[in-house]
């Protein structure tokens, strides 16, 4: 019996058979053809035009097996609508490479690679991708016209408000979001209950009917009111978030409130009654330009330029004073103001383990934290950073490790693992041959330049020779005085770039003071590391630690090193009575690694960064240094 795998998929527009339906098609043709279908696959809710789907993946995956013959699809539109034709036939390419099948049961049809079947099917592609792309037009012409009556356009709906469904003048419903995530369906005058709806299933509107804002219930908007004004007399956003969460409130989708998510909320301007659509634009299909829906030919999100904006004021009640909602935005105009814009924190940060330094709870990245005291001290920690971003029910644990014990620990040890190299025979003849190497290529210069001198001379005894042969009148109509004077003066040159060369030609120093050099630059290891930047003590660290890991139930941080350093504890003791145990893992990372010695006798590390004038930004002070103390 042939076997078979099916697949299924429900758009988001609801104009295609259902799950249940396709299902029960796929079934009887199987059924019809003598076939067993072992699985069937499924997509619900997700646009044709996604090419990175769940039951897509699971559907290739599943074609791999070599006992599965046939893959069986509804219709061509049910397995992709592309924007480009060819993702389709690359899409039943790579079906058909695995041996399968593929046949579409609403028509018959089998994609065979024949020249009709890939013509027929290239026209089908292209087909079901214009449906979308014409639907894209479509929509988009219907939002903007609703955005300039001052309707909502479409989005989760903002944090103290309801969404009010209307039939012309009549509102008709009430939907409202639940703590859960999901949402709630009421009559709009009496708000009694018509349809519960749970979390990933929204209320779906009439394509006739419009969409408005209204306050939601009263704690809500109380709450909100609360989080402008609080944020205006300079409170700050954690403390906003944390009493949000404290009090109940959840956000439209059911999860905390964090930093991320309170910061768009200030600066919305639905809170003061205002309508702006156009401000991104999420669509793959067409961008709105210049009062017209244009075809994009790029995907992604683009933020889109005021004057492409449509703003309707008095759209709908505002729940916050636009006095205070001014306010907010002028905060907001500082604080990013006084911030450096970089690309991705880790460049504007002074923390060395970045990137490096785990948490043991929840597996998630420590982020570095500065506290500053009341007289100006500041102390650095690291902080698990889905704790610190709220979410609390990933990492419910609250701790702080040490910045400056472990960086300086880590640092101490890879200075003593350096030190090894002081007396290392085997780096001292590789300095010596790395000497020799750059001073021979001066050594090479300046013997090129003797011997072009040498072919310089010949030229002029030659034509010495034919001047002493030759009449003076003959001699010059014939130019033998100008090629002499060329060659006079090039020979010249050339001396005098040779005697440079001659000067500037270094001697490489002997076996024995080219230790004695080194030993000395090892007696200051540590002051080259200290002066060393930022990026440099991140790349010598890298080298030699794998990964850090903070346990706050045992109050021990456990680092991961390279082989081949020597296991060492140290013990931490910070004035908040944290004790901090430092234990190190000295397990190979995979075959072949070598430790940083290693690779450091080989040439393929580099050494030490080098000293310089730049202030060490981790140097705090010593005040700080004092209240902590170390045990090996």
């Amino acid at each position: 019996m042939i076997n078979a795998i099916g697949y299924v998929r429900c758009s988001t527009d609801r104009q295609e058979e259902s799950l249940d339906q396709q299902r029960r098609s796929l079934e009887s043709f199987a059924k019809s053809k003598g076939w067993k279908l072992k699985a069937i696959y499924a997509d619900d809710a997700i646009s044709g035009s996604e090419l990175k789907r769940h039951g897509l993946d699971q559907l290739l995956n599943a074609a791999k097996a070599d006992d599965v013959e046939v893959v069986l699809a509804w219709d061509r539109n049910r397995l992709a609508r592309p924007k480009d034709a060819v993702d389709g036939l690359l899409l039943e390419r790579e079906l058909m490479q695995a041996g399968k099948r593929v046949i579409y049961a609403a028509t018959g049809q089998e994609s065979d690679g024949t020249f009709a079947s890939g013509l027929i099917s290239y026209v089908e592609h292209y087909q079901n991708g214009d449906y979308l792309r014409k639907l894209s037009r479509d929509t988009m012409r219907g939002t903007v016209e609703r955005a300039r009556r001052g309707c909502w356009p479409g989005g989760p709906i903002p944090f103290g408000f309801d969404r009010l469904i209307m039939d012309g003048d009549m509102p008709r419903r009430i939907v409202r979001s639940t703590l859960d995530g999901g949402q709630v369906v009421l009559e709009p005058t009496t708000e009694r209950l018509l349809e519960t709806l749970p979390k990933g299933k929204s209320h779906k509107k009439q394509e006739h009917e419009t969409c408005t804002l209204i306050p939601s219930e009263p704690s809500r908007v109380r709450a909100l009111q609360h989080l402008f004004t609080a944020f205006a007399e300079g409170l700050p956003t954690r403390r906003l978030r944390d009493e949000l969460n404290a009090a109940g409130f959840r956000t439209s989708r059911g999860g905390y409130f964090t930093v991320p998510t309170i910061i768009p909320m200030l600066e919305n301007p639905a809170y003061v009654g205002r309508c702006i659509y156009n401000r991104r634009t999420l669509s793959k299909w067409h961008r709105y330009r210049e009062g017209a829906s244009v075809e994009r030919q790029d995907e992604g999100v683009e933020r889109r330029p005021q004057e492409d904006w449509i703003i309707c004021d008095e759209a709908w009640p505002a729940l916050v004073e636009i006095a205070v909602f001014d306010a907010v935005q002028e905060r907001r105009a500082r604080s990013k103001a006084s911030r450096c814009h970089y690309r991705g924190n880790a460049m504007k940060s002074d923390y060395l383990l970045t990137g490096l330094i785990f948490c043991g709870v929840c597996g998630g990245k420590l982020t570095g934290m500065t506290q500053k005291s009341g007289k100006g001290y500041k102390t650095r920690y690291y902080t698990c950073s889905r704790h610190s971003a709220g979410h609390k029910h990933e990492c419910p644990k609250r701790y702080t490790v040490p910045a400056d014990v472990v960086e300086q620990h880590i640092l101490t040890i890879i200075g003593q693992d350096l030190l090894k190299l002081r007396n290392d025979k085997q780096l001292h003849t590789q300095v010596q041959d790395q000497l020799k190497r750059l001073s021979g290529g001066r050594v090479d210069a300046h013997e090129q330049l003797q011997r072009r001198l040498a072919d310089l001379d010949q030229q002029l005894a030659t034509l010495r020779d034919h001047l002493l042969s030759l009449a003076p009148d003959t001699a010059k109509s014939l130019g033998v005085y100008d090629q002499a004077d060329r060659i006079s003066e090039e020979r010249t040159r050339v001396e005098a770039e040779s005697a440079s060369v001659a000067i500037a030609q270094p001697t490489p120093p002997s076996i024995a003071e080219l230790r004695k050099r080194i030993a000395r630059e090892f007696d200051h290891l540590g002051e080259v590391i200290a002066s060393g930047t930022i990026e440099e003590k991140r790349e010598l660290i890298a080298c030699y630690v794998r990964t850090i890991k903070a346990d706050p139930d045992h109050q021990t941080v456990h680092i991961g090193l390279y082989p081949t350093l020597l296991s060492q504890i140290v013990v931490v003791s910070p004035p908040c009575s944290w004790q901090w145990d430092v234990l190190h893992d000295l397990r190979p990372d995979r075959p072949g690694n070598t430790s940083p010695n290693d690779r450091f006798r080989r040439g393929s590390l580099k050494g030490p960064p080098q000293s310089s004038n730049q202030t060490d930004r981790t140097r705090r002070s010593g005040r700080v240094h004092r209240s902590l103390w170390h045990r090996w």
